[in-house]
């Protein structure tokens, strides 16, 4: 008969499960950058646009003029490709979490995401360069073809990591802190300041509340 009353980690586990927590929460911090740095190209090439809410729901875009898409929309693909090439290349170099158990799986969730993240980026990034070559192009279902995926994996992942922390015993406070220092480490690497926790804090918020928070800007 199972024991009915889950067990604490150990401490050597809830170590390794706060640095996995750590370096999970800057993979999400580094692609919310990708993510707004598209959106905020997009938005640019776009004769006409819906914002999206920087989080789940995608923006839409009418982009008509292949001059305004290579001004705009190519720089911020080649950056979001440097972008999950990066992340891909940290995460494969984070040593490999073999207790607990839940952080293997969040680690491994991750891992699947950053797949198809990278593949997504690395086909707009082509499609888009394709039809500024050539504006006839029907391209809409191509560009489309990882969507799903990307979307399906990501919830996964964040599904698995939302265990993780819960079974660490992590405070909602300790987490907002995790978050809060992923999202400046994510900030120092493009040259932006920190942010403040008491603005960290309202721009998640605002996101919770089914706001558009930009963490980027």
């Amino acid at each position: 008969m199972p024991w009915p009353f889950p067990s604490k980690p150990s401490p050597e586990d809830r170590a390794v499960a706060l640095d996995v927590i750590r370096h999970l929460q800057t993979q999400a911090a580094l692609q919310q950058l990708a993510m707004e740095t598209y959106n905020t190209a997009l938005a640019l090439a776009s004769s006409v646009a819906q914002k999206g809410d920087e989080v789940f729901v995608r923006p839409v875009g009418l982009v008509s003029d292949p001059a305004r898409a290579a001004n705009y929309l190519l720089p911020a693909l080649e950056k979001k490709v440097a972008i999950a090439e990066a992340m891909t290349t940290e995460h494969q170099a984070f040593p490999f979490p073999l207790t607990p158990r839940k952080a293997r799986e969040a680690y491994d969730r991750c891992t699947d995401f950053l797949d198809v993240f990278l593949a997504r980026a690395r086909l707009q990034l082509t499609c888009w360069k394709l039809w500024v070559d050539d504006p006839s192009r029907d391209l809409r279902e191509r560009l489309a073809h990882l969507d799903e995926a990307e979307d399906q994996s990501m919830t996964v992942a964040i599904d698995a990591l939302n265990d993780l922390i819960q079974s660490a015993g992590i405070s909602a406070e300790a987490w907002m802190s995790l978050n809060w220092a992923a999202f400046n480490d994510a900030r120092s690497r493009v040259g932006m300041p920190p942010l403040t926790k008491a603005d960290f804090r309202a721009r998640f918020s605002q996101g919770i509340a089914g706001g558009r928070p930009r963490f980027f800007e």
